[in-house]
């Protein structure tokens, strides 16, 4: 357990809130929640790092989450996300538009071009679609029972609790996330960014999740930002105690909707939250200011083809390494100037060419290969194992 930052336990809750033994001894007889994780990247100008930290985490806890990103985003790290569903996370539909009060035929129009770019890129049936602000309306839904999406994604009204609302008008399903207060910028999703940009600290992040574990909801959804959860040091420290926490028992997708409570009613009869107050966010300390972890930028990144054999050897080497590494195919949008970003660092390569003749081009810390052999493989796991 880590120190320094408030481990949620079922006892830490209990005295982090005041209560006696007896009450703690009831917080240790509450049912674990039934939890998800939900991963949000927006932002192609954000280092994909905390993301690449999130997915080694994850994995070496046998956990996938829900994770969201925008179409740029999508664009600039394709394999990164083509990964991330073949290793089991539910990558869900994102459209950068605020969906309330929308026209319909616009909706179905942005449903159907986000359903079929991240169907495409995937493989696999896209299943959530979300707005931005998790903003939705009937006309939402109406779109979603037309193309076949089983779910949208909708802000929370049930406090900390997450559960679904399916109305009897559609067959479409409402995954409210869970909702939290902080501050006089009202209420907004446990996440970091959420209640970063409403003047939250790390501490004060860590206080509401055991804030909100000591609600015993049957189910919740924690969230986070990666450049923020997964690269600054006070908030993944948080994020780290959640992860390892008994109260809480964090699933797939899938076992989290078999343990969900769903409430079916007259679609006038489900309540919506519309609520955004932090609009322009009001940090108490600069994001730049937030320490980063130390080991934020430390990847492997690939520039390759993904025909000859030199680079289908080294896709199964990085395959089979437990260390986060980001892939740039030939073709993918920006692929040039992400590759000259990183090649004019350096006035030679090694390996099998010391020009940059050859794919794949593999950049790890202070080092550039072209072309991949033994000798390629032997220099990476040295470099990587010197951490």
């Amino acid at each position: 357990m880590r120190k320094g930052f408030l481990a949620v336990t079922a006892w830490a809750v209990a005295f982090a809130l005041g209560l006696g033994t007896a009450d703690a001894a009831r917080a240790d007889e509450q049912a674990p929640v039934n939890g998800l994780i939900y991963l949000i990247n927006t932002d192609p100008a954000s280092e994909i790092d905390g993301l690449l930290k999130w997915e080694i985490e994850l994995r070496d806890r046998g956990i996938t989450a829900m994770i969201k990103a925008s179409t740029p985003v999508l664009e600039t790290y394709p394999e990164v996300f083509k990964r991330l569903a073949a290793e089991g996370h539910e990558i869900i539909g994102g459209y950068a538009g605020i969906c309330w009060d929308k026209p319909y035929e616009e909706q179905l129009e942005a449903l159907r071009t986000v359903k079929a770019y991240m169907e495409g890129l995937t493989g696999k049936p896209m299943r959530v679609f979300a707005c931005s602000y998790s903003s939705y309306d009937e006309n939402t839904l109406r779109a979603a029972e037309a193309l076949g999406v089983p779910y949208v994604l909708a802000r929370g009204t049930e406090d900390v609790r997450a559960l679904i609302y399916r109305p009897e008008e559609y067959d479409a399903g409402i995954i409210e996330v869970s909702n939290v207060e902080f501050g006089e910028l009202g209420k907004g999703s446990l996440c970091d960014i959420s209640l970063y940009a409403r003047g939250a600290t790390e501490a004060d992040f860590a206080q509401v999740f055991a804030e909100s574990v000591a609600k015993a909801p049957d189910s919740m959804i924690l969230v986070s930002h990666p450049h923020i959860g997964g690269a600054k040091v006070g908030y993944w420290e948080v994020y780290a105690d959640a992860l390892a926490s008994p109260a809480v028992t964090w699933r797939s997708f899938d076992d989290w909707l078999d343990q969900l409570t769903v409430l079916e009613r007259p679609y006038a009869e489900i309540p919506e939250n519309r609520e955004v107050q932090y609009l322009e966010p009001r940090p108490a300390v600069p994001l730049e200011e937030l320490a980063d972890l130390p080991e934020v930028g430390a990847k492997i990144v690939m520039f390759h083809n993904g025909l000859g054999p030199m680079c289908k050897e080294a896709e199964e080497f990085l395959d089979a390494l437990d260390y986060p590494v980001e892939e740039h195919p030939v073709g993918e949008k920006n692929f040039l100037p992400l590759l000259e970003r990183y090649r004019v660092q350096f006035e030679a390569s090694e390996g099998v060419s010391k020009d940059f003749e050859y794919f794949p081009l593999i950049f790890v810390k202070d080092r550039a290969f072209s072309g991949f052999n033994a000798a390629v493989k032997a220099a990476i796991e040295e470099v990587i194992g010197a951490e």
